[in-house]
Protein backbone atom coordinates (compact mmCIF):
# COMPACT_ATOMS: atom_id res chain seq x y z
CA UNK A 1 0.00 0.00 0.00
CA UNK A 2 1.43 3.50 -1.08
CA UNK A 3 1.22 5.61 1.15
CA UNK A 4 3.96 8.01 0.05
CA UNK A 5 3.56 10.23 -2.53
CA UNK A 6 5.51 13.23 -4.70
CA UNK A 7 3.54 16.20 -4.44
CA UNK A 8 2.48 19.09 -6.84
CA UNK A 9 1.45 21.96 -4.91
CA UNK A 10 -0.52 24.88 -6.19
CA UNK A 11 -1.92 28.16 -4.72
CA UNK A 12 -5.43 29.49 -6.22
CA UNK A 13 -5.21 33.19 -6.76
CA UNK A 14 -7.78 35.53 -5.39
CA UNK A 15 -7.47 37.88 -8.64
CA UNK A 16 -10.81 37.13 -10.70
CA UNK A 17 -14.58 37.29 -9.56
CA UNK A 18 -14.79 33.36 -9.29
CA UNK A 19 -12.07 33.17 -6.79
CA UNK A 20 -12.92 36.35 -5.18
CA UNK A 21 -16.39 34.44 -4.63
CA UNK A 22 -14.33 31.40 -3.18
CA UNK A 23 -12.01 33.37 -0.96
CA UNK A 24 -14.59 35.82 0.85
CA UNK A 25 -16.58 32.17 1.18
CA UNK A 26 -13.93 30.59 2.95
CA UNK A 27 -12.93 33.60 5.04
CA UNK A 28 -16.47 34.17 6.34
CA UNK A 29 -16.85 32.19 9.58
CA UNK A 30 -20.75 32.43 10.04
CA UNK A 31 -20.78 29.82 6.99
CA UNK A 32 -20.69 26.00 7.73
CA UNK A 33 -17.77 23.58 6.36
CA UNK A 34 -20.82 22.32 4.11
CA UNK A 35 -21.82 25.76 3.01
CA UNK A 36 -17.76 26.39 1.90
CA UNK A 37 -17.53 23.34 0.09
CA UNK A 38 -20.30 23.64 -1.84
CA UNK A 39 -18.87 26.90 -2.78
CA UNK A 40 -15.96 25.77 -3.71
CA UNK A 41 -17.43 22.56 -6.09
CA UNK A 42 -19.93 24.91 -8.03
CA UNK A 43 -17.26 27.75 -8.62
CA UNK A 44 -13.52 25.91 -9.02
CA UNK A 45 -14.57 22.62 -10.33
CA UNK A 46 -17.56 22.47 -11.98
CA UNK A 47 -16.80 21.21 -15.31
CA UNK A 48 -20.70 20.04 -16.74
CA UNK A 49 -23.27 18.12 -16.09
CA UNK A 50 -22.03 14.68 -16.94
CA UNK A 51 -18.26 15.08 -15.34
CA UNK A 52 -18.99 16.28 -11.95
CA UNK A 53 -16.68 16.52 -9.01
CA UNK A 54 -18.63 15.11 -6.01
CA UNK A 55 -16.99 16.04 -2.27
CA UNK A 56 -15.42 13.09 -0.59
CA UNK A 57 -16.07 13.00 3.40
CA UNK A 58 -13.17 12.97 5.19
CA UNK A 59 -12.36 11.63 8.60
CA UNK A 60 -10.51 14.74 9.96
CA UNK A 61 -11.29 17.88 8.01
CA UNK A 62 -10.08 20.48 10.69
CA UNK A 63 -5.97 20.30 10.85
CA UNK A 64 -4.60 23.56 12.11
CA UNK A 65 -4.08 25.34 10.36
CA UNK A 66 -5.90 24.01 7.48
CA UNK A 67 -9.29 23.55 6.57
CA UNK A 68 -9.33 20.56 4.27
CA UNK A 69 -11.78 19.91 0.96
CA UNK A 70 -11.41 16.73 -1.01
CA UNK A 71 -13.14 16.66 -4.35
CA UNK A 72 -12.99 13.34 -7.06
CA UNK A 73 -14.53 12.64 -10.19
CA UNK A 74 -14.38 10.02 -13.06
CA UNK A 75 -15.14 9.17 -16.56
CA UNK A 76 -15.41 7.27 -19.55
CA UNK A 77 -12.47 7.57 -21.26
CA UNK A 78 -12.15 7.83 -25.22
CA UNK A 79 -11.27 4.99 -27.18
CA UNK A 80 -8.22 5.57 -28.84
CA UNK A 81 -7.82 5.68 -32.42
CA UNK A 82 -5.45 3.19 -32.45
CA UNK A 83 -8.25 0.64 -31.53
CA UNK A 84 -10.03 1.27 -34.62
CA UNK A 85 -6.99 1.00 -36.53
CA UNK A 86 -6.75 -2.83 -35.59
CA UNK A 87 -10.43 -3.48 -35.18
CA UNK A 88 -11.18 -5.70 -38.27
CA UNK A 89 -7.74 -7.60 -37.61
CA UNK A 90 -8.41 -8.59 -34.07
CA UNK A 91 -10.60 -11.63 -33.25
CA UNK A 92 -13.93 -10.97 -31.18
CA UNK A 93 -12.89 -12.78 -28.25
CA UNK A 94 -9.53 -10.41 -27.86
CA UNK A 95 -9.26 -8.36 -24.28
CA UNK A 96 -8.56 -5.63 -26.64
CA UNK A 97 -12.35 -5.84 -27.87
CA UNK A 98 -13.57 -7.64 -24.50
CA UNK A 99 -12.30 -5.66 -21.73
CA UNK A 100 -14.37 -2.93 -20.21
CA UNK A 101 -13.99 0.65 -21.60
CA UNK A 102 -11.11 2.30 -19.19
CA UNK A 103 -12.27 4.75 -16.58
CA UNK A 104 -10.18 8.08 -15.73
CA UNK A 105 -10.06 9.32 -12.14
CA UNK A 106 -9.08 12.78 -11.01
CA UNK A 107 -9.46 14.48 -7.66
CA UNK A 108 -8.57 18.04 -6.23
CA UNK A 109 -7.44 18.47 -3.26
CA UNK A 110 -7.70 22.30 -1.26
CA UNK A 111 -5.90 23.22 1.67
CA UNK A 112 -6.94 26.84 3.44
CA UNK A 113 -4.85 28.24 5.44
CA UNK A 114 -7.07 30.20 8.13
CA UNK A 115 -3.75 32.52 9.16
CA UNK A 116 -2.70 33.64 6.26
CA UNK A 117 -6.29 33.02 3.98
CA UNK A 118 -4.84 31.12 0.86
CA UNK A 119 -6.22 28.42 -0.63
CA UNK A 120 -4.07 25.69 -1.74
CA UNK A 121 -4.63 22.60 -3.99
CA UNK A 122 -2.61 19.06 -4.91
CA UNK A 123 -3.89 17.33 -8.09
CA UNK A 124 -4.47 13.86 -9.35
CA UNK A 125 -5.41 12.96 -12.85
CA UNK A 126 -7.22 16.02 -14.93
CA UNK A 127 -7.09 17.80 -11.39
CA UNK A 128 -4.99 20.10 -12.35
CA UNK A 129 -6.81 20.98 -15.99
CA UNK A 130 -9.89 21.28 -14.36
CA UNK A 131 -8.55 23.96 -12.47
CA UNK A 132 -5.87 25.64 -14.25
CA UNK A 133 -7.51 28.65 -14.97
CA UNK A 134 -7.26 29.35 -10.98
CA UNK A 135 -4.16 28.73 -10.08
CA UNK A 136 -0.94 31.40 -9.89
CA UNK A 137 1.03 30.37 -12.75
CA UNK A 138 4.15 31.96 -11.03
CA UNK A 139 3.22 30.29 -7.29
CA UNK A 140 6.76 27.82 -8.07
CA UNK A 141 9.20 29.93 -9.26
CA UNK A 142 8.26 32.58 -6.69
CA UNK A 143 9.42 29.85 -3.92
CA UNK A 144 12.33 29.61 -5.82
CA UNK A 145 13.62 32.82 -5.33
CA UNK A 146 13.04 32.82 -1.86
CA UNK A 147 14.93 29.78 -0.83
CA UNK A 148 17.65 30.24 -2.74
CA UNK A 149 19.75 33.36 -1.92
CA UNK A 150 21.31 34.82 -5.27
CA UNK A 151 21.41 34.73 -8.88
CA UNK A 152 24.58 33.27 -8.37
CA UNK A 153 23.64 30.07 -6.84
CA UNK A 154 24.71 26.56 -9.30
CA UNK A 155 21.32 25.08 -9.14
CA UNK A 156 19.88 25.25 -12.25
CA UNK A 157 19.49 21.33 -14.00
CA UNK A 158 16.87 22.16 -16.44
CA UNK A 159 14.96 25.36 -17.54
CA UNK A 160 11.38 26.03 -19.89
CA UNK A 161 11.89 29.23 -21.05
CA UNK A 162 9.03 31.12 -23.37
CA UNK A 163 10.07 33.34 -26.29
CA UNK A 164 8.20 36.70 -26.47
CA UNK A 165 9.55 37.12 -29.61
CA UNK A 166 11.23 35.54 -32.88
CA UNK A 167 10.36 32.00 -34.44
CA UNK A 168 10.82 30.01 -31.57
CA UNK A 169 7.59 29.81 -28.73
CA UNK A 170 9.67 28.24 -26.31
CA UNK A 171 12.82 26.37 -25.50
CA UNK A 172 14.21 23.59 -23.24
CA UNK A 173 17.16 23.33 -21.68
CA UNK A 174 19.00 20.76 -19.53
CA UNK A 175 22.53 21.47 -17.97
CA UNK A 176 25.38 18.75 -17.84
CA UNK A 177 26.19 20.22 -14.42
CA UNK A 178 24.73 22.58 -12.73
CA UNK A 179 23.94 26.28 -13.62
CA UNK A 180 23.19 29.99 -12.34
CA UNK A 181 20.75 32.18 -13.09
CA UNK A 182 23.50 34.26 -14.57
CA UNK A 183 25.38 31.33 -16.66
CA UNK A 184 21.93 30.97 -18.57
CA UNK A 185 21.45 33.55 -20.62
CA UNK A 186 17.55 33.99 -21.44
CA UNK A 187 17.69 37.55 -22.52
CA UNK A 188 13.88 38.19 -23.74
CA UNK A 189 13.08 35.20 -22.65
CA UNK A 190 10.47 34.51 -19.43
CA UNK A 191 10.91 31.36 -16.95
CA UNK A 192 7.95 28.97 -16.99
CA UNK A 193 9.60 26.19 -15.54
CA UNK A 194 12.70 25.38 -13.76
CA UNK A 195 14.49 22.27 -12.08
CA UNK A 196 16.80 23.12 -9.63
CA UNK A 197 19.30 21.10 -6.76
CA UNK A 198 18.60 22.29 -3.32
CA UNK A 199 20.80 21.57 -0.54
CA UNK A 200 19.71 19.24 2.43
CA UNK A 201 19.26 22.47 4.62
CA UNK A 202 17.19 23.59 2.16
CA UNK A 203 14.83 20.66 2.15
CA UNK A 204 14.72 20.52 5.70
CA UNK A 205 13.49 24.14 6.05
CA UNK A 206 10.69 23.36 3.23
CA UNK A 207 9.63 20.29 5.74
CA UNK A 208 11.54 17.33 3.95
CA UNK A 209 13.60 15.10 6.19
CA UNK A 210 16.85 14.37 3.84
CA UNK A 211 20.00 13.92 4.42
CA UNK A 212 20.39 14.47 1.22
CA UNK A 213 20.57 17.35 -1.72
CA UNK A 214 17.18 17.57 -3.50
CA UNK A 215 15.82 18.13 -6.74
CA UNK A 216 12.65 20.36 -6.83
CA UNK A 217 10.66 21.34 -9.95
CA UNK A 218 9.35 25.07 -9.76
CA UNK A 219 6.88 26.07 -12.31
CA UNK A 220 2.95 27.02 -11.89
CA UNK A 221 3.36 23.99 -8.57
CA UNK A 222 6.10 23.34 -6.48
CA UNK A 223 7.08 19.43 -6.22
CA UNK A 224 10.37 18.12 -4.32
CA UNK A 225 11.22 14.70 -6.01
CA UNK A 226 10.43 12.44 -2.58
CA UNK A 227 7.95 11.06 -1.77
CA UNK A 228 6.08 12.23 1.69
CA UNK A 229 3.23 10.99 3.47
CA UNK A 230 -0.26 12.80 4.34
CA UNK A 231 1.59 14.53 7.51
CA UNK A 232 4.79 15.71 6.18
CA UNK A 233 2.51 16.68 2.93
CA UNK A 234 0.24 19.37 5.31
CA UNK A 235 3.70 20.48 7.04
CA UNK A 236 5.22 21.19 3.75
CA UNK A 237 2.37 23.36 2.81
CA UNK A 238 2.42 25.33 5.85
CA UNK A 239 6.22 26.05 5.42
CA UNK A 240 5.21 26.94 1.85
CA UNK A 241 3.06 29.60 3.05
CA UNK A 242 5.32 31.06 5.42
CA UNK A 243 8.06 31.08 3.06
CA UNK A 244 5.58 32.75 -0.02
CA UNK A 245 4.88 36.14 1.93
CA UNK A 246 8.88 36.83 2.53
CA UNK A 247 10.43 39.25 0.24
CA UNK A 248 11.67 38.23 -2.81
CA UNK A 249 15.88 37.51 -2.81
CA UNK A 250 16.49 38.59 -6.45
CA UNK A 251 13.91 38.90 -9.71
CA UNK A 252 15.07 36.22 -12.47
CA UNK A 253 13.18 38.31 -15.21
CA UNK A 254 14.18 40.74 -17.42
CA UNK A 255 11.08 42.57 -17.68
CA UNK A 256 8.85 42.88 -14.28
CA UNK A 257 5.48 41.79 -14.28
CA UNK A 258 2.41 44.07 -12.86
CA UNK A 259 0.57 43.24 -9.76
CA UNK A 260 -3.04 42.86 -10.02
CA UNK A 261 -3.72 43.70 -6.58
CA UNK A 262 -1.70 46.58 -6.57
CA UNK A 263 -1.99 48.15 -9.90
CA UNK A 264 -5.75 47.41 -11.12
CA UNK A 265 -6.25 50.58 -12.50
CA UNK A 266 -3.12 50.44 -15.08
CA UNK A 267 -4.26 46.88 -15.98
CA UNK A 268 -8.06 48.15 -16.72
CA UNK A 269 -6.12 51.00 -18.79
CA UNK A 270 -3.66 48.22 -20.41
CA UNK A 271 -6.75 46.00 -21.24
CA UNK A 272 -8.90 48.58 -22.73
CA UNK A 273 -5.72 49.39 -25.17
CA UNK A 274 -5.33 45.79 -26.35
CA UNK A 275 -9.10 45.02 -26.45
CA UNK A 276 -9.57 48.52 -28.72
CA UNK A 277 -6.96 47.71 -30.99
CA UNK A 278 -8.16 44.22 -31.78
CA UNK A 279 -11.84 45.81 -32.02
CA UNK A 280 -10.01 48.09 -34.59
CA UNK A 281 -8.18 45.88 -36.74
CA UNK A 282 -10.92 42.83 -36.57
CA UNK A 283 -11.24 42.87 -40.05
CA UNK A 284 -7.35 43.12 -41.04
CA UNK A 285 -5.60 41.74 -38.12
CA UNK A 286 -2.31 42.32 -40.43
CA UNK A 287 -2.68 46.17 -39.33
CA UNK A 288 -1.39 44.88 -35.58
CA UNK A 289 2.32 45.03 -37.33
CA UNK A 290 2.12 40.65 -36.78
CA UNK A 291 3.13 42.15 -33.29
CA UNK A 292 0.96 39.39 -31.69
CA UNK A 293 0.88 35.79 -31.21
CA UNK A 294 -1.71 33.71 -30.21
CA UNK A 295 -0.90 30.54 -27.95
CA UNK A 296 -1.76 28.95 -24.69
CA UNK A 297 0.83 29.40 -21.55
CA UNK A 298 1.24 25.60 -21.79
CA UNK A 299 2.52 26.49 -25.46
CA UNK A 300 4.40 22.56 -25.45
CA UNK A 301 0.84 20.78 -25.16
CA UNK A 302 -1.09 23.65 -27.47
CA UNK A 303 1.55 23.38 -30.20
CA UNK A 304 1.43 19.74 -30.28
CA UNK A 305 -2.22 19.73 -30.19
CA UNK A 306 -4.23 17.62 -33.58
CA UNK A 307 -7.37 19.95 -33.19
CA UNK A 308 -8.66 23.01 -31.12
CA UNK A 309 -12.25 23.42 -30.32
CA UNK A 310 -14.14 27.10 -30.06
CA UNK A 311 -18.04 27.54 -29.92
CA UNK A 312 -18.82 23.65 -30.59
CA UNK A 313 -16.42 23.54 -34.06
CA UNK A 314 -12.78 22.47 -34.82
CA UNK A 315 -10.14 23.74 -36.30
CA UNK A 316 -6.77 21.70 -37.29
CA UNK A 317 -4.25 24.72 -37.92
CA UNK A 318 -3.54 27.00 -34.73
CA UNK A 319 -1.46 29.66 -37.53
CA UNK A 320 -4.90 30.54 -38.68
CA UNK A 321 -6.71 29.87 -34.86
CA UNK A 322 -7.00 33.38 -34.26
CA UNK A 323 -8.12 34.81 -37.19
CA UNK A 324 -10.63 32.04 -37.30
CA UNK A 325 -11.98 32.69 -34.07
CA UNK A 326 -12.29 36.69 -35.17
CA UNK A 327 -13.80 36.49 -38.00
CA UNK A 328 -16.53 34.60 -36.28
CA UNK A 329 -17.30 38.10 -33.81
CA UNK A 330 -17.38 40.44 -36.81
CA UNK A 331 -21.39 40.94 -36.36
CA UNK A 332 -21.06 41.53 -32.98
CA UNK A 333 -20.62 44.82 -30.74
CA UNK A 334 -18.13 46.33 -29.46
CA UNK A 335 -19.06 45.65 -25.58
CA UNK A 336 -20.17 41.78 -26.78
CA UNK A 337 -16.92 41.46 -28.96
CA UNK A 338 -14.77 42.31 -26.01
CA UNK A 339 -16.71 40.20 -23.39
CA UNK A 340 -16.35 37.12 -25.54
CA UNK A 341 -12.74 37.86 -25.70
CA UNK A 342 -12.81 37.39 -21.89
CA UNK A 343 -15.52 34.82 -21.39
CA UNK A 344 -15.51 32.30 -24.77
CA UNK A 345 -12.61 29.47 -24.04
CA UNK A 346 -10.18 27.68 -26.79
CA UNK A 347 -9.82 23.93 -26.42
CA UNK A 348 -6.95 22.14 -27.96
CA UNK A 349 -7.09 18.39 -27.97
CA UNK A 350 -5.07 15.61 -29.08
CA UNK A 351 -5.84 12.70 -31.35
CA UNK A 352 -7.40 10.67 -28.48
CA UNK A 353 -9.92 13.84 -28.14
CA UNK A 354 -7.95 14.07 -24.93
CA UNK A 355 -7.92 17.82 -23.69
CA UNK A 356 -4.57 19.45 -23.52
CA UNK A 357 -5.40 23.05 -22.58
CA UNK A 358 -8.04 25.06 -21.96
CA UNK A 359 -8.14 29.29 -21.60
CA UNK A 360 -10.01 32.01 -22.56
CA UNK A 361 -9.27 33.67 -26.04
CA UNK A 362 -8.09 36.68 -24.33
CA UNK A 363 -5.84 34.41 -21.85
CA UNK A 364 -4.01 33.62 -25.44
CA UNK A 365 -2.94 36.55 -26.35
CA UNK A 366 0.51 37.93 -26.38
CA UNK A 367 1.46 41.41 -27.46
CA UNK A 368 3.45 44.56 -27.01
CA UNK A 369 1.63 48.13 -25.70
CA UNK A 370 2.48 51.11 -25.57
CA UNK A 371 1.10 53.53 -23.18
CA UNK A 372 2.07 56.50 -21.09
CA UNK A 373 5.49 56.86 -22.58
CA UNK A 374 6.07 53.44 -21.11
CA UNK A 375 6.26 49.91 -22.92
CA UNK A 376 4.01 46.58 -21.95
CA UNK A 377 3.82 43.23 -22.49
CA UNK A 378 0.55 41.19 -22.25
CA UNK A 379 2.17 37.48 -22.05
CA UNK A 380 -1.28 34.97 -21.50
CA UNK A 381 -3.19 37.36 -19.15
CA UNK A 382 -0.59 39.06 -17.24
CA UNK A 383 1.16 41.97 -17.70
CA UNK A 384 4.80 42.75 -17.85
CA UNK A 385 6.41 46.52 -17.93
CA UNK A 386 9.34 46.61 -19.64
CA UNK A 387 11.82 48.58 -17.54
CA UNK A 388 13.88 51.24 -18.36
CA UNK A 389 17.10 49.40 -17.42
CA UNK A 390 15.69 46.46 -19.59
CA UNK A 391 15.87 48.69 -22.80
CA UNK A 392 18.76 50.51 -21.95
CA UNK A 393 20.38 46.82 -22.33
CA UNK A 394 18.17 45.92 -25.18
CA UNK A 395 19.29 49.18 -26.92
CA UNK A 396 22.84 48.59 -25.96
CA UNK A 397 23.55 45.13 -27.02
CA UNK A 398 21.74 46.33 -30.45
CA UNK A 399 23.75 49.40 -30.86
CA UNK A 400 26.92 47.34 -30.11
CA UNK A 401 26.33 44.70 -32.77
CA UNK A 402 25.32 47.47 -35.57
CA UNK A 403 28.69 49.43 -34.71
CA UNK A 404 30.64 46.57 -35.74
CA UNK A 405 28.42 44.93 -37.92
CA UNK A 406 27.41 47.40 -40.35
CA UNK A 407 26.99 47.15 -44.27
CA UNK A 408 27.56 49.65 -46.87
CA UNK A 409 27.03 47.60 -49.98
CA UNK A 410 23.53 48.22 -50.87
CA UNK A 411 23.84 51.96 -52.20
CA UNK A 412 20.80 52.25 -54.22
CA UNK A 413 18.04 54.58 -53.05
CA UNK A 414 14.26 52.69 -52.38
CA UNK A 415 11.86 55.54 -53.88
CA UNK A 416 8.48 56.12 -52.16
CA UNK A 417 5.99 54.04 -53.74
CA UNK A 418 7.88 51.11 -54.94
CA UNK A 419 7.61 48.04 -54.07
CA UNK A 420 10.24 45.61 -52.23
CA UNK A 421 10.19 43.71 -55.38
CA UNK A 422 10.78 46.66 -57.03
CA UNK A 423 13.50 47.74 -54.96
CA UNK A 424 15.04 44.53 -55.06
CA UNK A 425 15.29 44.26 -58.93
CA UNK A 426 16.76 47.34 -59.48
CA UNK A 427 20.10 45.34 -58.65
CA UNK A 428 19.57 43.24 -61.55
CA UNK A 429 22.62 42.91 -64.11
CA UNK A 430 24.78 44.49 -61.57
CA UNK A 431 28.11 42.86 -61.32
CA UNK A 432 29.26 39.77 -58.81
CA UNK A 433 24.95 40.02 -58.12
CA UNK A 434 22.41 38.32 -58.20
CA UNK A 435 18.53 38.94 -57.81
CA UNK A 436 16.90 35.92 -55.90
CA UNK A 437 13.15 37.46 -54.26
CA UNK A 438 10.48 35.39 -54.52
CA UNK A 439 12.79 32.22 -55.14
CA UNK A 440 11.66 30.16 -52.28
CA UNK A 441 12.29 26.36 -53.07
CA UNK A 442 11.61 24.06 -50.08
CA UNK A 443 9.48 27.34 -48.71
CA UNK A 444 12.68 28.62 -48.12
CA UNK A 445 13.94 31.83 -49.52
CA UNK A 446 17.53 31.72 -49.78
CA UNK A 447 17.86 35.95 -49.63
CA UNK A 448 16.40 39.24 -51.71
CA UNK A 449 19.71 39.74 -53.21
CA UNK A 450 22.88 37.83 -53.39
CA UNK A 451 26.66 39.86 -53.82
CA UNK A 452 30.02 37.99 -53.87
CA UNK A 453 33.74 39.03 -54.08
CA UNK A 454 36.88 36.37 -53.83
CA UNK A 455 36.19 35.96 -50.21
CA UNK A 456 32.46 36.36 -49.27
CA UNK A 457 28.93 35.30 -50.51
CA UNK A 458 26.63 38.25 -49.12
CA UNK A 459 22.99 37.18 -48.79
CA UNK A 460 20.72 40.15 -47.99
CA UNK A 461 17.38 39.89 -46.79
CA UNK A 462 15.43 43.18 -47.30
CA UNK A 463 12.49 44.34 -44.93
CA UNK A 464 10.72 47.51 -45.05
CA UNK A 465 10.02 47.98 -41.60
CA UNK A 466 11.78 47.56 -38.14
CA UNK A 467 8.81 47.14 -36.39
CA UNK A 468 7.00 43.44 -34.72
CA UNK A 469 7.24 41.92 -37.94
CA UNK A 470 11.13 41.53 -37.83
CA UNK A 471 10.46 38.15 -35.84
CA UNK A 472 9.32 36.59 -39.17
CA UNK A 473 12.26 37.97 -40.75
CA UNK A 474 14.66 36.90 -38.37
CA UNK A 475 13.40 33.49 -38.25
CA UNK A 476 13.67 33.62 -42.38
CA UNK A 477 17.26 34.48 -42.24
CA UNK A 478 17.83 31.91 -39.42
CA UNK A 479 15.92 28.92 -41.54
CA UNK A 480 17.80 30.25 -44.44
CA UNK A 481 21.18 30.05 -43.36
CA UNK A 482 20.63 26.59 -42.03
CA UNK A 483 19.74 25.10 -44.99
CA UNK A 484 22.41 26.71 -46.86
CA UNK A 485 25.06 25.55 -44.36
CA UNK A 486 23.47 22.03 -44.73
CA UNK A 487 23.68 22.18 -48.35
CA UNK A 488 26.90 23.58 -49.02
CA UNK A 489 28.50 20.39 -46.91
CA UNK A 490 26.42 17.83 -48.74
CA UNK A 491 24.41 17.39 -51.82
CA UNK A 492 23.61 21.31 -52.36
CA UNK A 493 20.25 20.53 -53.91
CA UNK A 494 18.78 23.31 -52.43
CA UNK A 495 21.19 25.60 -54.50
CA UNK A 496 20.72 23.35 -57.82
CA UNK A 497 16.80 24.03 -56.74
CA UNK A 498 17.30 27.98 -56.58
CA UNK A 499 18.90 27.64 -59.98
CA UNK A 500 16.50 25.64 -61.23
CA UNK A 501 13.55 27.90 -60.30
CA UNK A 502 15.50 30.92 -61.45
CA UNK A 503 15.75 29.64 -64.80
CA UNK A 504 12.02 29.21 -65.06
CA UNK A 505 11.06 32.70 -64.10
CA UNK A 506 11.22 35.53 -66.66
CA UNK A 507 12.48 38.50 -64.18
CA UNK A 508 15.68 36.10 -62.62
CA UNK A 509 16.99 34.01 -65.36
CA UNK A 510 19.86 33.94 -66.94
CA UNK A 511 21.73 36.31 -64.32
CA UNK A 512 24.45 33.51 -64.20
CA UNK A 513 25.45 30.98 -67.35
CA UNK A 514 24.99 27.65 -65.69
CA UNK A 515 23.87 25.79 -62.64
CA UNK A 516 28.14 25.17 -62.20
CA UNK A 517 28.48 28.35 -62.44
CA UNK A 518 26.12 29.20 -59.82
CA UNK A 519 27.57 26.87 -57.61
CA UNK A 520 30.53 27.64 -57.89
CA UNK A 521 30.24 31.36 -56.55
CA UNK A 522 30.23 29.59 -53.30
CA UNK A 523 32.98 27.13 -53.17
CA UNK A 524 35.59 28.09 -51.37
CA UNK A 525 33.88 31.30 -50.03
CA UNK A 526 32.34 32.15 -46.84
CA UNK A 527 28.78 33.34 -45.84
CA UNK A 528 27.81 36.74 -44.58
CA UNK A 529 24.24 37.21 -44.00
CA UNK A 530 22.84 40.91 -44.19
CA UNK A 531 19.68 42.45 -42.71
CA UNK A 532 18.71 44.95 -45.13
CA UNK A 533 16.21 47.48 -43.36
CA UNK A 534 14.03 50.30 -44.82
CA UNK A 535 12.45 52.32 -42.10
CA UNK A 536 8.69 52.59 -42.66
CA UNK A 537 8.20 55.08 -39.77
CA UNK A 538 9.04 58.88 -39.25
CA UNK A 539 11.68 60.14 -41.88
CA UNK A 540 15.61 60.70 -40.60
CA UNK A 541 15.93 57.74 -38.19
CA UNK A 542 19.23 56.14 -38.14
CA UNK A 543 19.28 52.17 -37.29
CA UNK A 544 22.46 53.25 -35.94
CA UNK A 545 20.71 55.32 -33.05
CA UNK A 546 18.25 52.01 -32.31
CA UNK A 547 16.88 53.75 -29.48
CA UNK A 548 15.01 56.35 -31.87
CA UNK A 549 12.95 53.16 -32.71
CA UNK A 550 10.37 52.42 -30.33
CA UNK A 551 9.75 48.64 -31.39
CA UNK A 552 10.85 46.09 -28.37
CA UNK A 553 10.06 43.21 -30.32
CA UNK A 554 12.04 44.33 -33.17
CA UNK A 555 14.79 44.66 -31.05
CA UNK A 556 14.62 41.55 -28.99
CA UNK A 557 13.89 39.55 -32.15
CA UNK A 558 17.30 41.25 -33.84
CA UNK A 559 19.20 40.18 -30.72
CA UNK A 560 17.95 36.73 -30.38
CA UNK A 561 18.91 36.53 -34.58
CA UNK A 562 22.26 38.04 -33.25
CA UNK A 563 22.65 34.65 -30.92
CA UNK A 564 21.32 32.04 -33.07
CA UNK A 565 23.50 33.47 -36.24
CA UNK A 566 26.93 33.40 -33.20
CA UNK A 567 26.04 29.65 -32.65
CA UNK A 568 26.27 28.94 -36.31
CA UNK A 569 29.44 30.59 -36.48
CA UNK A 570 27.96 32.55 -39.43
CA UNK A 571 28.69 36.27 -40.16
CA UNK A 572 25.36 38.63 -39.74
CA UNK A 573 25.75 42.27 -40.38
CA UNK A 574 22.60 44.93 -40.86
CA UNK A 575 22.27 47.36 -43.39
CA UNK A 576 20.26 50.92 -43.40
CA UNK A 577 18.22 51.52 -46.92
CA UNK A 578 17.82 55.25 -47.68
Amino acid sequence: MADKWQVGIYLIHNSNKITEEVYNTLIDTTKTYEQKQKKILSKLLFVDDTYKYSSQKLINNQINPFELYLFYRKHKKNKPEWKDFFDSQVDASATMKTDPINMNESFVFFLYHKTSKKLYAICGGYGAFTIQKFIDDDFGINILIRIVSHKGEKILRHAKEFGITGGIVGISKYFRQNYNFHENKNFGNIYREISAQIDKDTANVLGITTDENKQCIAKNSFKINQSINYSDMLNVVNKLDSIIQRTANFNINDITKIDKNKNEKLIKELEELVLDSLWDNKSNLENLDESLDFIHKDFENFLKASKFKFAKTHHENNETLFKTIISKFTNFTKDDFRKKLKSFSVVSIDEQETELTKETIYNHLVCEINHSIKSYFLINGAYYEITSNFKNSLNESCRNFISENYDSKLSKVWNDGDTEGVYNLSYKGENSTIVLDTITPENIESCDILKYDNDFVYLYHVKKGFNGSMRDLTNQVFISANRIIEDINTSKTYLKSIYEKMQLTDNYKNQVSSESDFLSIFEGKKLCFVLAIKDSGATGRSIQNIQSFSSNIAKFALNELINNMNNLGIKFKITQIN
